[in-house]
C-alpha cells in the first residue's frame, strides 16, 4: 500500500515539475516578445520623428531662401547658422506677397539637445542634470539614435 501512495506521489511530483517548466518557458517567451514589441514601437516613433524634423528642415530651409531672396522687414541670414543652437527660436519670414511678416517660434527638441550635449562629451548624469530630465531617458534617446545611425 505505502509502495502504490510512493508512485502515486512521485507522478504528481513529475507532473507538477513539468507543469512548472512549460509556465516558465511560456513566460519568458512573452517577455522577450513584449520587449521586441516595445523596441520595435519606439523605433517606429522615432522614424516618424525623424521624417517629422526632415519635413521641417525642408520648410525652414525654403523659408530662409524665400527670405533672403525676397527683401522684407526682417531676415533669417543671420540667424541660419546658429539655429539650431538656441533652445528658443523666433523667426519673422516675408511668407506672402503683401509683404507681410508671419511670426513663428521654434523650439529644439529635447532628443536633439541631448544628443548635442552627448557629442560635446557630456555623460549622460550631466545631460539629464542639465536638461531636467532623467537618466534612463537620456540613454534611451542616444541608444536609439546610435541604432538608427547604423
Amino acid at each position: 500500500m505505502t509502495s502504490f501512495l510512493f508512485i502515486i506521489s512521485f507522478l504528481l511530483h513529475i507532473i507538477t515539475i513539468t507543469a512548472i517548466i512549460a509556465i516558465n518557458k511560456q513566460l519568458v517567451t512573452n517577455k522577450s516578445s513584449n520587449t521586441q514589441e516595445i523596441v520595435s514601437l519606439m523605433e517606429s516613433y522615432l522614424e516618424e520623428i525623424k521624417n517629422e524634423n526632415k519635413l521641417l528642415e525642408e520648410e525652414l530651409s525654403r523659408a530662409v531662401d524665400k527670405t533672403i531672396t525676397k527683401p522684407g522687414p526682417s531676415s533669417l541670414k543671420e540667424n541660419s547658422n546658429s539655429i539650431l543652437d538656441q533652445e528658443d527660436v523666433n523667426v519673422s519670414i516675408d511668407l506672402t506677397d503683401t509683404g507681410e511678416a508671419v511670426r513663428d517660434e521654434i523650439e529644439v527638441s529635447t532628443s536633439s539637445r541631448i544628443l548635442k550635449l552627448y557629442k560635446e562629451g557630456n555623460s549622460v548624469e550631466e545631460i539629464a542634470r542639465k536638461l531636467g530630465c532623467g537618466k534612463t531617458e537620456v540613454e534611451l534617446i542616444i541608444k536609439f539614435h546610435e541604432k538608427s545611425n547604423i
